[in-house]
């Protein structure tokens, strides 16, 4: 009887994990972006070190043969684990309201790449960040409040949604913010900077928009990332996504949107960005 009902609660787990993904992967938006008005404030500038988030993106990122970047999470021991908490810690207690807005931006993209980093590997070995979780139920981790910035708590969401996108209102942003998953832009393998900053989003978002991540043609139909989706209002709407599309596009993808006026579906893949 034990043996049949630590079976029934697997089978019933499981499947509310492949619900869960379900759910995700349909999803029609994304939390809206609400400010956070305290972190409005900017300052003078000051120098901030991301020397060891970039050597931890060194030694443990890769990049796939088609372009991907996955992280070792299996290949950081307990003493190596200990060390990249300490990046994050360091990252955290930086005197934020002294950088300028440009210092800010990096920060918080930087800030946000390694705490994700942190939150997978605190729960790894697992196949995707959707099934971490805090109770019961899988459910992601972007409302737990895993970061402590000022004194202030602040959850993955609170980055992006409440700091990044209405702050910033750059929707390049959405291609430098990684969420450890395949269906992802690249997690970049160097850490953002002030003073590369504007290349480094240009990059991100032609590197995503000409991957079949980001745009693909599956017979007739052109197939579209959920992140333009959820974040459409972000682009100006289903043209307005067509049209920044268009801008970071190479002539081969050019050709695919060639005289298309709407994206026909979405997709995204939830799975690890894990170089095993």
């Amino acid at each position: 009887m034990k043996l049949f009902k630590e079976r029934l609660f697997g089978l019933v787990a499981a499947a509310l994990m492949g619900l869960l993904v379900m759910a995700a992967g349909t999803a029609t938006a994304a939390p809206k972006a609400a400010l956070l008005v305290r972190w409005q404030k900017s300052g003078a500038g000051a120098t901030v070190d991301y020397g060891r988030w970039n050597s931890f993106l060194k030694r443990y990122g890769s990049r796939t043969a088609d372009g991907r970047t996955n992280i070792a999470y299996g290949k950081l021991t307990a003493a190596d684990k200990t060390a990249f908490y300490g990046i994050v810690d360091q990252l955290e207690a930086v005197n934020v309201d002294q950088l300028t807005k440009q210092q800010q931006l990096a920060y918080w993209i930087n800030l946000y790449n390694a705490a994700t980093v942190e939150v997978v590997l605190r729960a790894y070995p697992v196949s995707s960040i959707l099934y971490i979780r805090d109770g019961l139920l899988p459910s992601g981790p972007w409302d737990r409040k895993v970061l402590r910035v000022k004194g202030e708590q602040l959850s993955l969401n609170n980055i992006e949604h409440g700091i990044l996108r209405p702050i910033f209102k750059d929707p390049r942003v959405h291609f430098a913010v990684n969420c450890a998953s395949f269906g992802c832009p690249n997690l970049a393998l160097e850490a953002y900077e002030p003073a590369t900053l504007g290349a480094q989003l240009d990059a991100g978002a032609r590197g995503y928009v000409n991957d079949p991540r980001g745009l693909a043609v599956k017979g007739n139909a052109l197939v579209a990332s959920r992140i333009f989706d959820w974040y459409g209002v972000d682009f100006g709407g289903p043209s307005g996504v067509l049209a920044f599309a268009r801008r970071f596009a190479t002539p081969q993808t050019a050709r695919l949107l060639a005289g298309r006026t709407k994206i026909d579906s979405y997709d995204y893949d939830w799975s690890l960005n894990d170089a095993k």
